[in-house]
């Protein structure tokens, strides 16, 4: 299970979405932003990091395990489109960290997980025109 790259990386994707609950978003000289103190954010961010989370355990069910991978991904997209949203109207001296970012990176490593689970599914595709 954790020993295949794909399981890695919907490890690692999970694992960079749950720091994201501890995390600043946007800095001023007046306050610092969580994402947890916005509601729509925290939303995604519980709904992604538990899909991420409960993809990797779908590893016998390898179709299943894409479609709610290619789910994740998309919700991993309308998170930093939320994100980049808030950065458009955001107040004079305002400051972004990095960790807003965070989602973006999450659907790339997501994305390279997908590839990974397609690679397996047609090895195992293959080896069953084989054996019939």
């Amino acid at each position: 299970m954790i020993q295949r790259i794909q399981s890695l990386f919907l490890f690692a994707a999970s694992a960079i979405l749950g720091t994201l609950f501890f995390s600043v978003m946007a800095q001023s000289s007046l306050e610092s932003v969580k994402f947890v103190n916005i509601a729509p954010l925290l939303i995604f961010n519980i709904i992604t990091t538990l899909v991420s989370f409960v993809s990797i355990f779908l590893y016998r069910h390898r179709m299943i395990q894409i479609r709610v991978s290619i789910f994740n991904s998309i919700i991993l997209v309308a998170y930093q489109a939320w994100i980049l949203y808030l950065f458009i109207i955001r107040p004079e001296g305002t400051a972004f960290t990095v960790n807003s970012v965070f989602p973006l990176v999450a659907a790339i490593i997501t994305w390279l997980a997908i590839r990974y689970i397609g690679r397996d599914e047609a090895m195992v595709r293959s080896i069953n025109r084989l054996r019939k």
